[in-house]
C-alpha cells in the first residue's frame, strides 16, 4: 500500500543539509536518469561471501550476480546459469552459464571463475559452510559448473539463490582467490550496475553497465530482465534519520531508504512524495550464556521472555501497527513453507509474577546487566530502551550501552562485555541458517540437541522431511529459550513523484526504478 505524507523542516536545518551534500558531490536528484538514494549507515563492506549485513547484499546485487536468483514469488528462476540438471539420486547438479557474459573488466565469464568464486563462498560463508559441507566443485568445459555432493539436499538451489545474506556471487577468479577470507577490495561483478566511486562514509556511484548480458524474460523479483533504465545511482550514506527524510523533502534524494518511523504522520500530507514499505526483519533478544554464567540457568531465560510485552517494545520499534507483527516462530510469517503451530499458545503471556519468581530461583542478586544496542537501527535502539524499562520493572537492573554499528559488532564480539543483547535478523532460507542459534556467534547457544536437528535440516533431502524437523527445532527452542522472539519489523521508504515505480525484494530492487523526465 502507498500512503502520501506532507514534512515541514525549519529553512536551517535544510541549508545544513545542502552544505552536507555539496561536501560529498552529490548530483541533485532533478538531473537526467541519475537515480539519488539518501540511505542509511554504510555496509562495512560490499563482499557478500564474508560480510552478514544485510545492507552489504543488497547493494551488492547491483554489482553481483548469482548462478540462480527469485522471483516475486520466491521460486528458482535462471540467473547466471540459463539451465541446470540434478541427477536421479540428487547428489550432483551441472549447471550451463549463459554464453557471452562479461565482468565489469571485461573479461568473459567462465566456469573457472564461478567455481573460485563459490568455493570461496563455501568456504567463509554461514551457509556455504552449512548447507555445502563436503561438497565440491569442478569447472567442466568452458560453460559447466558441476556441484557434487556427500548426499542429497533439498535447499541446494534455495541457497544459492539467496540474495539477502551472506549471497553466493560470482566475480572473477583471480579476485576471489586473492581475496580468501579478507574483505574483497575490487568489485568487479556481472551485474547491471558497476561501482565507479566510494567515498567512505559519504557515497557511493553506480554507473549502468553498458556491456551487460541481461538475464532475459519478463522482470519480476531479482529475476528476469535486469537491464537498468537509470544511467547513474548515487548511494549516499546518511546515519542521521532526519536528515535522510528532510532530504527527501527538499529534493535533494529521489528516495529515502529506510525512512524513519517517526516521519510518516507528518510525510503523509505531501502530495509530492509516495512511500512502501518491506518485509525486512526479526528482533530478538539474545542472552550472552557465557558472561558469569547467569544465563546459563534457563531459568533466568525463561524469566526475561515470560516476563516482558512484546507489543510495547514492537510500538517502540517500528510506531504504526501496519509495520510491525508479532510472531513466535523463527522463521518469518511470510516464508509459508516454514509454518508451524508449535508455541502459539504459549507466545507472549506477561506473567511477571512468575517472571520474578524464577529470577529468585535462577539466584539474581541485583548485579547490573549489560543491554548492548546501537542508534544506527532505529528499531533496535528503541527496542533496547522499553525492554531496559520492562525489566527494571521485574526488579532486574538493567544498563543500555548504544554504540555505533561498527563498534556495536566489536562489542558483540568480546563475550565479558555484554549480557543481554538486541538484535536485528534479516530472513534465511532455511532455519539452519540462523544466526541467533549458530553457536559460533555471540551470543549463540550451545546445546548437542539443537546441533543434531540442525545437522539433520541441512541434510535434509526433501522439504517434508525438513519441516518435520523445523516442527522439533521449533519444540526445542520452545524448551531451551536460546532468545526472546520479539516480532517482525517492516522497513519504510519513500520517494519523490520523480520515481514512477520501483521493486522490492528484502531491500529496494535499484534495477527495477523508472523515473520520470
Amino acid at each position: 500500500m502507498v500512503y502520501l505524507t506532507r514534512f515541514r523542516r525549519p529553512l536551517a536545518a535544510a541549508a545544513a543539509l545542502l552544505m552536507s551534500l555539496m561536501l560529498v558531490g552529490s548530483l541533485a536528484a532533478s538531473e537526467g536518469d541519475t537515480l539519488v538514494v539518501g540511505y542509511g549507515p554504510q555496509p562495512p563492506s560490499l563482499d557478500p561471501h564474508v560480510t552478514t549485513v544485510i545492507p552489504a547484499n543488497t547493494l551488492a546485487r547491483n554489482i553481483f550476480e548469482t548462478l540462480v536468483t527469485l522471483d516475486e514469488d520466491m521460486k528458482i528462476q535462471p540467473g547466471l546459469a540459463q539451465s541446470w540438471s540434478v541427477s536421479e539420486d540428487g547428489r550432483m547438479y551441472r549447471f550451463t552459464l549463459r554464453p557471452g557474459v562479461k565482468f565489469h573488466n571485461g573479461q568473459p565469464l567462465t566456469a573457472t571463475d564461478a567455481v573460485a568464486s563459490l568455493e570461496r563462498w563455501q568456504r567463509y560463508s554461514l551457509p556455504g559452510k552449512n548447507v555445502f559441507q563436503g561438497a565440491t566443485w569442478q569447472a567442466e568445459e568452458e560453460h559447466t559448473v558441476v556441484l557434487s555432493l556427500p548426499t542429497p539436499r533439498f535447499n541446494v538451489l534455495d541457497t544459492l539463490a539467496s540474495g539477502i545474506a551472506q549471497s553466493a556471487v560470482i566475480m572473477p577468479a583471480s579476485i576471489a582467490t586473492a581475496a580468501a577470507e579478507k574483505p574483497l577490495t575490487q568489485y568487479i561483478g556481472t551485474g547491471p550496475f558497476r561501482l565507479v566511486d566510494w567515498q567512505q562514509d559519504q557515497m557511493m556511484e553506480l554507473q549502468r553497465y553498458e556491456g551487460y548480458t541481461s538475464f532475459g524474460g519478463t522482470q519480476s523479483g531479482t529475476a528476469g530482465d535486469r537491464t537498468p533504465t537509470c544511467g547513474k545511482i548515487q548511494i549516499v550514506f546518511v546515519k542521521d534519520e532526519s536528515t535522510r527524510t528532510l532530504g527527501l523533502t527538499t529534493g535533494e534524494y529521489d528516495v529515502a531508504n529506510p525512512l524513519p518511523y517517526d516521519s510518516i504522520t507528518e510525510v503523509q500530507e505531501n502530495d509530492a512524495l509516495k512511500l512502501g514499505s518491506y518485509a525486512s526483519t526479526m528482533l530478538n533478544l539474545s542472552f550472552n550464556q557465557e558472561k558469569s554464567g547467569f544465563f546459563r540457568d534457563k531459568r533466568a531465560r525463561q524469566a526475561i521472555n515470560i516476563g516482558i510485552d512484546r507489543l510495547p517494545i514492537l510500538t517502540a520499534a517500528a510506531i504504526d501497527q501496519r509495520f510491525f507483527r508479532l510472531n513466535n516462530h523463527l522463521m518469518m510469517r511470510n516464508q509459508k513453507q516454514w509454518t508451524t503451530e508449535v508455541g502459539d499458545t504459549e507466545f507472549n503471556p506477561v506473567d511477571a509474577p512468575n517472571a520474578k519468581r524464577l529470577l529468585k530461583e535462577a539466584g539474581y542478586d541485583g548485579r547490573q546487566l549489560i543491554l548492548i544496542t546501537t542508534r544506527d537501527y532505529v528499531e533496535m535502539y528503541n527496542s533496547a530502551i522499553v525492554i531496559q524499562q520492562q525489566l527494571q520493572n521485574l526488579g532486574v537492573n538493567v544498563k543500555v550501552e548504544s554504540y555505533d554499528w561498527a563498534t556495536f559488532v566489536k562489542v558483540r564480539a568480546n563475550k565479558e562485555a555484554w549480557d543481554l543483547m538486541v538484535l536485528s535478523v534479516g530472513p534465511k532460507s532455511d532455519p539452519s541458517q540462523l544466526v541467533s542459534l549458530n553457536k559460533d556467534f555471540p551470543g549463540g547457544p550451545r546445546d548437542m540437541q539443537l546441533e543434531d536437528i540442525l545437522a539433520r535440516i541441512r541434510k535434509a533431502a526433501t522439504m517434508e522431511d525438513a519441516q518435520d524437523l523445523y516442527r522439533k527445532l521449533e519444540g526445542w527452542n520452545q524448551s531451551y529459550v536460546p532468545s526472546v522472539r520479539i516480532g517482525e519489523v517492516d522497513y519504510v521508504f519513500a520517494m519523490s513523484k520523480r520515481v514512477q515505480s520501483i521493486q522490492v525484494q528484502n531491500d529496494l530492487i535499484l534495477w527495477t526504478t523508472r523515473l520520470s523526465n
